[in-house]
């Protein structure tokens, strides 16, 4: 056959490609316009009401407490083989033990999996990460040094790192859909992967083109990849919004007996106020939507998916969307009443739900 016949051939393939993502694009920066211009106008009015209260914010110059305390974890930075980016990491649990490492998402740092290090060390090198640009890790400016593959590239070496040749992966948020594109990559250095409240890749893309009013959901993620007025935006009010995110009555943690105390919240706010804190963060959102996920979409890595019902931050109908793209085990557990946040919200449901998934008490649901 050649070439010519099959470019043909190809064409109507590879125009429907072009045009789907010419709709994906067009619908992201349409929200991103649309949540920029609410946003502006909610600067521009509690501005007027209120100009020293609203145009301030403050850094902090030592870290809380709760970032310190020996009773969740040792301490520990290990240097990437590919990128020689220092990352820093919480474990507990003795490292000839399996690993179980930890991804956390957005805003968060390794202090989200606190009561996950715990629970889980008797039996498992717990590993809570601070991914790149997060935490005390390093943390490279440029948006290139966020693409798909170097951050996948640091999954795989603090892996080896520690001493290990396979893994738990657990994630969260951001920290999932990492956990979800590296058991995609790397199946072999996967154990049984765990994800929290992060849809498959290829469920996000079939969402939104499904239904696009679904992009109001989560109009943050796309208001994220515009340039300075993030940062702007969740700086005012001494990081107000950041507040509202994990505390607020829409999306915040639900469960009073968890809610995050002014010195949980410290715990993220610390490294978020230091100056270029939010921009590396919201890197990953601006490297992360730019790779549609197109190629890769079936998985044979055991799996679960768990997801807070009230979760106001991500479009609804994702929490089953991993079963058409897994053709290993895979079972959903939902939480009622559960936010976002769900190993912080529900952590004893949480533990629960992966103490029977790793001891298969459950048998798998397709």
């Amino acid at each position: 056959m050649s070439s010519t016949t099959l470019s043909v051939i190809l064409f109507p393939t590879r125009l429907c490609l072009w045009l789907l993502s010419l709709l994906y694009w067009t619908l992201v920066y349409g929200t991103a316009g649309v949540t920029a211009c609410m946003v502006l106008i909610r600067i521009a009015w509690r501005g007027l009401r209120d100009p020293h209260t609203t145009f301030r914010w403050t850094v902090r110059n030592r870290p809380p407490a709760c970032l310190r305390d020996p009773a969740l974890g040792t301490h520990g930075y290990l240097r990437c083989r590919s990128s020689g980016l220092r990352l820093h990491f919480v474990s507990r649990g003795k490292s000839r033990k399996p690993l179980m490492l930890f991804l956390h998402g957005f805003p968060e740092n390794w202090y989200s999996w606190r009561y996950q290090l715990r629970e889980f060390s008797m039996q498992y090198h717990t590993v809570a990460l601070d991914l790149r640009g997060c935490g005390d890790s390093a943390a490279p400016y440029s948006l290139e040094d966020y693409t798909l593959e170097k951050l996948l590239d640091d999954i795989r070496d603090t892996i080896s790192g520690l001493g290990h040749t396979r893994c738990v992966l657990v994630g969260h948020d951001w920290g999932g859909m990492l956990a979800w594109h590296f058991a995609l990559e790397r199946p072999d250095m996967v154990q049984r992967l765990v994800v929290m409240n992060a849809p498959h890749p290829a469920s996000w893309l079939d969402a939104v083109l499904r239904r696009p009013s679904q992009l109001l959901r989560s109009g943050h993620t796309c208001f994220f990849q515009l340039p300075l007025l993030p940062e702007i935006a969740l700086s005012l009010e001494d990081f107000q919004l950041v507040r509202s995110m994990l505390c607020g009555e829409y999306a915040g943690i639900r469960n009073k007996a968890r809610r995050l105390t002014e010195a949980d919240l410290e715990g993220y706010l610390y490294h978020l106020s230091q100056p270029g804190g939010l921009t590396t963060p919201l890197n990953y959102y601006r490297a992360l939507l730019s790779n549609t996920p197109y190629r890769h979409q079936d998985m044979g890595v055991a799996c679960m998916l768990i997801w807070g019902e009230a979760d106001g931050i991500l479009v609804e109908g994702m929490s089953g969307g991993a079963r058409p793209y897994t053709w290993g085990s895979v079972v959903v557990r939902r939480i009622p009443d559960c936010s976002h946040w769900v190993q912080q919200d529900q952590p004893e449901t949480v533990n629960k739900m992966l103490w029977d998934f790793l001891l298969q008490r459950e048998s798998p649901q397709y």
